[in-house]
């Protein structure tokens, strides 16, 4: 067998074997792949055509021990290694309603069940013995997502452009994509040159976020409290992040909450007093339905096929379900662009948290793709920060490589180590401890490549918090070891000697070279460093003379 090609277009089906080139009235289409490993399937229409499917078959020798990389839809999407032996399980249908939009529930076209994987943007394939990987990469995610799905029952790798029913009038390419073999930080290496993206010049940074001790219950006397603490904290807090709970309602960005009577512009002015990077959290694509946005400007919000607008989630604090805003509106662009002036301008604000922005995405005018308008909202919110530093949260990833500073790479953590009851309804996007780590240790390769990785918080307390003293050791230590951007939320204006003594670790850990991260089997892993090397256990049994929820600095007489 051979790797080989389907287009249809306008309806009707062409196959294409490497090397072809194939010309009717309507188009030029030609399959090739060169010495770099680059196969493309590019279409260069003679008239205005529709593309309604582009899809590539790789034969693939699955062997029973082989592992596959599966990079969930968006930041909080479920990411790791997946054993040939699993599938990927559907959201129950009771979720649907309130859950579909998260992640890719909602996409068609997906095959879930037993024999089926799928990743977003690339897959990678481990087999024994583990020194390399094989690597497959979408080139192309700023004009449409690439969907990976692996048939481990036939034994073929298909790539899937996810371009809905395109218009095209101008040369695209249908399909491009990367294959590669080797160290999977070489692999990711040539990636991101084949994507003619350097290096990204952020610095890691540690910082505070108010989110994960407080929540929405914050007001001025709170933050002021922790950031007179910040200066002489142990962490050495350089940015200082005020998240969600800050205004009137999701989508009202230039309404206050009476928490704040004097405004958000002089606690940006004390933030930078105390030498740090002020940060503010918001979510530009949606708005809860308390918002006066909605009661002024119905016509912003997203319309489904009915008509009716697309509940984009849901979110107790936020009172219910939220709406998403359509993108290709000009009064949102309009409306966002002053927002961001506001913001970064008058108040003060040097970084800025984006959250919940698959909302861009769901529902993409006609004739476009959700990755083409996932890309030109990142672009536009990129245009409206300036030089501020953003942050990226809630987003397909590759949407967002080349214009984020910082990035979540993974779901919010738990005050628990799993979410019991969203595990049970199959959320892939849920809040949860184990989740989140997992995703950072199988998207570990985008720091230093596309951003600095934000793995999301550690927290240290012992108030307020259900994790245990070796499960929050685990996640500082993964998250200073993986991450370029290291949070807390403990209250810094409380002493706590024990919190001290872990930092001292992250300050002499942060910033070591990672050489690689190796899945040993299903949440054992092994990161190696240029100062040595670490085993990490996820689970709560001793496993390859790992302890239970540990990441231990291994030695030549614990296997290394």
């Amino acid at each position: 067998m051979t790797t080989t090609a389907f287009l249809v277009i306008n309806g009707r089906g062409y196959e294409f074997k490497p090397g072809e080139r194939r010309e009717t009235s309507d188009f030029v289409a030609v399959f090739q792949s060169d010495e770099a490993g680059i196969w493309r399937l590019r279409v260069t229409p003679r008239r205005p055509v529709v593309l309604n499917l582009a899809e590539a078959r790789l034969p693939l020798a699955y062997a029973p021990t082989d592992q596959l990389f599966c990079n969930g839809f968006q930041s909080w999407s479920e990411s790791r290694w997946f054993s040939v032996q699993e599938h990927i399980r559907p959201l129950r249908k009771i979720a649907r309603p309130l859950m579909q939009y998260y992640g890719d529930e909602h996409i068609p076209g997906i095959r879930r069940g037993p024999g089926w994987l799928h990743s977003w943007s690339w897959t990678c394939r481990q087999t024994a013995p583990r020194e390399h990987i094989q690597c497959w990469a979408s080139l192309g995610e700023a004009e449409a997502f690439t969907l990976f799905m692996h048939d481990l029952r036939s034994g073929q790798l298909l790539i899937r452009r996810d371009t809905g029913s395109l218009s095209l009038s101008d040369t695209f390419d249908a399909l491009v994509w990367l294959s590669m073999e080797g160290a999977e930080a070489e692999c990711f290496d040539r990636w991101f040159a084949a994507m003619k993206l350097p290096p990204p010049p952020t610095p890691t940074r540690s910082g505070w976020t108010s989110w994960y001790h407080y929540y929405a219950n914050i007001d001025a006397p709170t933050l002021t409290a922790n950031l007179t603490a910040a200066r002489d904290h142990a962490l050495r807090p350089e940015v200082f992040q005020i998240d969600d709970g800050w205004q009137q309602a999701v989508g009202d960005w230039l309404e206050v909450k009476p928490g704040f009577p004097s405004g958000m512009a002089p606690l940006a002015q004390q933030i930078r007093e105390q030498g740090m990077i002020p940060g503010l959290w918001l979510a530009p694509f949606v708005a809860d339905r308390r918002a006066q946005l909605i009661r002024r400007h119905p016509d912003w919000l997203l319309k489904g096929r009915r008509g009716k607008p697309i509940f984009a989630g849901y979110s107790p604090p936020w009172g219910g379900r939220f709406y998403a805003l359509d993108f290709s509106h000009p009064g949102v662009h309009e409306y966002l662009a002053d927002v961001f002036r506001t913001l970064k301008n008058e108040w003060g604000y040097g970084l800025f948290k984006l959250d919940f922005l698959y909302a861009a995405c769901l529902a993409p005018p006609p004739g476009q793709t959700r990755g083409g308008q996932m890309h030109q909202a990142l672009r536009a919110l990129r245009q409206w920060a300036g030089d501020a530093w953003l942050l990226g949260c809630g987003l397909p990833l590759a949407s967002g490589f080349g214009l984020l500073d910082y990035c979540r790479i993974g779901a919010d953590i738990h005050l628990h180590w799993e979410h019991e009851l969203l595990r049970g309804l199959r959320n892939r996007e849920r809040v949860s401890t184990l989740l989140a780590l997992r995703s950072v240790l199988g998207r570990w390769a985008l720091d230093g490549r596309a951003w600095r990785n934000d793995p999301d918080v550690f927290l240290l307390r012992q108030e307020n918090l259900r994790l245990s003293d070796t499960q929050k050791e685990l996640v500082l230590r993964v998250n200073t070891l993986l991450g370029g951007l290291l949070f807390t939320s403990d209250p810094l204006h409380r002493a706590n000697p024990e919190a001290e003594r872990q930092l001292q670790w992250l300050h002499r850990w942060k910033n070591v070279q990672i050489l690689g991260v190796e899945c040993l089997e299903t949440d054992i892993f092994t990161i190696r460093t240029s100062r040595g090397a670490f085993g990490v256990n996820l689970t709560g049994e001793m496993r390859r003379g790992y302890p239970p929820y540990s990441c231990m600095e291994l030695t030549s007489s614990t296997g290394y």
